[in-house]
């Protein structure tokens, strides 16, 4: 697996649609995609909020501007948005969300992650 900052650097930190770096202490996550300040990763065998937000905070170390960035967290490779802007099925099945400038952790199922979420 390639560091995602190389990753990030050679895609001029606009879009990355191959193979992506694995998140630190999180050998399973992958960022299946980076679309300026927000990135899309999938983490099948995260199970803990530590893992995830080690996942988002290695996915927004090198694309994070004045500290703003996203990153969305699936389990399911089936289910995780690729592209933006993601379709509604895949903005349902988010698993968490990570907000590097608040240094916050949401948890879908417990905590919401968007407004319109049931």
């Amino acid at each position: 697996m390639r560091n995602l900052k190389w990753a990030a650097l050679l895609c001029g930190l606009v879009t990355m649609s191959g193979p992506a770096a694995a998140a630190q202490g999180t050998e399973s996550c992958n960022v299946v995609g980076v679309y300026g300040t927000i990135a899309l990763v999938v983490c099948p065998d995260a199970d803990t909020d530590a893992e995830f937000i080690a996942a988002g905070q290695e996915a927004c170390q090198s694309i994070a501007v004045r500290n703003v960035c996203n990153a969305w967290i699936w389990r399911s490779q089936d289910r995780a948005a690729r592209v933006l802007p993601m379709e509604n099925h895949q903005l349902d099945s988010v698993t968490a969300l990570w907000i590097n400038r608040q240094g916050q952790l949401k948890v879908c199922a417990r905590d919401g992650c968007y407004a319109g979420q049931r």
